[in-house]
């Protein structure tokens, strides 16, 4: 055999000794809880970051929402406070970060699928940022001087919601690769609002019931004592939150600029742990 033959094999076997060194160690790596997912039921909790944004549906001119001819007097009522204004447009900005705590029942169906129950609590905020300047009367009824001041450097409103959530859905999960294992999820979510709306009714009034969809992908990673898992979830609102209620005897009765909206629904974008 020639020598640079020799050569030429000696390298070969070698980069293929190199290259199935590291394949051969991860084939023959030990798996941390390798019957893990064999349990038929389990718990954990879990711990995440939340960003809740809403979609708007506008009307093109405010005075089209029926709700001005259901209730005789209030068209004239709410066009003293538009001030001939009848178009707005309303966004979520800037979106603010939130906090996500609860608990985690998975039930095993078979071997990549599980039935996630996951209860817990989501607390944030969203910004409302109006295209017209808000009365500043409307916003806090106690300031004194004129009835309808306009203002230049103020055109937004907080509102706080503090969720009970309620998700159910199913973890479609891929094969597993020594101690990592990749899924995707789909369900839905039914999420109650306990915070207060007292600040946000003189704008617009909001239900407190939501009902989403839900999609997610995630990581599973086995420690020896505990499953880590990321996941990234977009949760989609179904139904319009909006009140058009008028009773004009209530002293929160009138949220004037939340009648320029047609639909209101909710997303909450989330990055969650969980320990299981």
């Amino acid at each position: 055999m020639r020598k640079s033959t020799r050569v030429s094999l000696i390298v070969f076997l070698l980069l293929l000794l190199g290259v199935n060194c590291p394949l051969s160690a991860q084939l023959t790596r030990d798996q941390n809880l390798s019957r893990f997912d064999d349990r038929p039921i389990h718990f954990g909790f879990y711990l995440g970051a939340n960003t809740m944004d809403y979609r708007f549906t506008h009307y093109t001119d405010v005075l089209l929402n029926p709700v001005f001819s259901q209730t005789p007097g209030l068209e004239q009522l709410a066009a003293n406070y538009y001030q001939g204004v009848h178009a707005f447009r309303v966004e979520c900005y800037p979106l603010k970060p939130g906090f996500t705590v609860g608990g985690v029942l998975n039930l095993r169906m078979n071997n990549g699928l599980d039935f996630r129950f996951t209860p817990g609590m989501s607390l944030g905020s969203r910004q409302l940022i109006y295209s017209n300047n808000i009365d500043q009367y409307i916003k806090d009824p106690a300031i004194g001087g004129s009835l309808y001041p306009k203002i230049t450097y103020e055109r937004y409103l907080t509102t706080p919601s503090a969720y009970i959530d309620l998700p159910i859905g199913f973890r479609y999960k891929g094969m597993r690769h020594n101690n990592i294992r990749p899924y995707i999820y789909g369900g839905g979510a039914y999420r109650r609002d306990l915070e207060s709306k007292r600040i946000s009714e003189s704008i617009v009034h909001l239900k407190r019931n939501g009902y989403y969809a839900e999609v997610a992908f995630g990581l599973d990673t086995y420690f020896p004592f505990f499953r880590f898992t990321s996941e990234f979830k977009f949760s989609y609102g179904l139904n319009n939150l909006l009140r058009h209620d008028a009773a004009l005897t209530s002293e929160y009765s009138l949220p004037y600029y939340g009648y320029v909206l047609e639909k209101l629904n909710s997303n909450i974008f989330s990055l969650i742990f969980y320990f299981e």
